[in-house]
């Protein structure tokens, strides 16, 4: 943790996290709740997505989404939320005399929303389309599907925009009991950062916090485990096959986090990554592709994801198997580490530039690391793994024996076999 980085706890448990940035003019606050989609219960899907939409409905002060929107645009900067798979966050930036104004709006969702019948039914439509339009969206639906395969069974599968069949139900006393066992002091994070004085922002929080219950009645989920799977899924209406694959990966507090990340990046992380290389310079076989990490409290995962020709999308599996393969019996190249290791220093350098990104990165790394730390500290890390580490991981993590895929697209192209799988 830095100088410029407080952490306090209040005696309810709430988190507050504060970085002061003398050099800039504006300041960025979140309201992060520590529960999300895989903390809901079998018959709670997607209703901590519910929540955050109908928190805007109206407030105790803003009793109708109108004068919510108009308090929202009198701050003169910006106010968004999203719901994650095991975090939800209200968030704002302002200029910094705009914060108390920031403070209370943000406070406001999180301790005294209406939930109003009537405008909950109106945002209950509103959620709808937006599960009927990420169903619509290729890429977003071969994604849920892939998480459906890879978690199936636990809580992880559940889509965090809900299912209609469930969504389409869901009305004040959902949300109202699903807000009582969750919005609690326990479960809640704040983060600031920019112009801020550390104990001016307490005094503001403190009538807000004041309002949350204490104790935390909602446990965490149980252990997510990985399940190898293959899925083909037709849609006439596609012209390109998407895909998802992906193996198992280390979660949030795994010592090899760094590694796995670097390996992500030099498989298919940029215009130089082994896959972009292969699969489109190289073969023609697609337009996009590429990997990432997916890490979780207990879990986690590194995906792939591809669109092309459904004529092409065997090929196009067959030989991202052979780039697994090669990373795995053959390791990295010193020039491949060494790139990977720069781009990872330089997004993290870009992330410190402005007070928005500093928060979120404040509320990342207490929320699913447990500590701050400095930014010497996290490129040390990144700095400190070495090629024998690379090979490790990377025999460690793409095991095709672990593998889950989905595929989606016209019947023709979207066959994927087992043997297709086989380097």
């Amino acid at each position: 943790m830095s100088q410029s980085q407080l952490r306090t706890v209040t005696p309810e448990g709430t988190e507050i996290l504060i970085e002061q940035l003398p050099h800039v003019k504006s300041c960025a606050v979140g309201f992060w709740v520590r529960r999300g989609s895989r903390h809901e219960g079998p018959a709670e899907e997607g209703l901590a997505h519910f929540l955050e939409h109908t928190v805007f409905k109206g407030t105790e002060a803003y009793p109708t989404p109108d004068e919510l929107a108009e308090a929202t645009d009198r701050l003169g900067g910006h106010v968004d939320a999203f719901t994650g798979k095991e975090v939800a966050c209200f968030y704002g930036k302002v200029l910094s005399d705009q914060l108390p104004e920031l403070v209370h709006l943000l406070g406001e969702l999180v301790t005294a929303p209406r939930f109003d019948t009537e405008e909950l039914v109106r945002e209950r439509g509103v959620i709808l389309e937006e599960i009927a339009q990420s169903e619509d969206q290729a890429d977003d639906w071969v994604s849920e599907l892939f998480y459906g395969g890879f978690w199936e069974g636990t809580p992880l599968a559940h889509p965090i925009l809900g299912r209609p069949e469930q969504v389409s139900a869901y009305g004040p006393t959902e949300a109202r009991a699903f807000f009582d066992h969750t919005y609690r002091a326990p479960n809640l994070v704040v983060a600031a950062a920019g112009a801020i004085e550390p104990e001016a922002f307490r005094e503001l929080l403190r009538p807000i916090l004041g309002k949350l219950p204490r104790g935390s009645a909602h446990a965490p989920s149980a252990r997510a485990r990985t399940s190898p799977f293959l899925l083909n899924t037709p849609r006439k209406d596609l012209q390109q096959a998407n895909l998802v694959m992906g193996f198992p990966g280390p979660d949030h507090l795994s010592p090899d986090r760094a590694a796995a990340h670097l390996l992500s990046h030099i498989l298919g992380g940029g215009m130089a990554s082994r896959l972009f290389m292969e699969l489109r310079e190289r073969r023609g076989l697609c337009y996009q592709v590429g990997s990432y990490m997916s890490p979780y409290a207990d879990t986690g995962a590194l995906q792939i994801s591809a669109s092309c020709a459904p004529a092409q999308l065997r090929e196009l599996v067959s030989r991202t198997m052979a780039e697994c393969a090669r990373l795995r019996g053959k390791g990295v190249e010193t020039d491949e580490l060494a790139r990977a290791k720069l781009q990872a220093r330089t997004s993290l350098v870009f992330s410190q530039e402005s007070s928005s990104s500093r928060m979120f990165n404040l509320a990342h790394q207490a929320i699913h690391h447990g500590e701050l730390r400095s930014l010497d500290q996290q490129m040390d890390e990144i700095e400190a793994v070495t090629p024998d580490d690379l090979m490790r991981v990377a025999q460690e993590l793409l095991d095709p024996s672990q593998l889950g895929l989905s595929a989606l697209g016209t019947r023709r192209g979207c066959d994927i076999r087992p043997q297709d799988l086989v380097a």
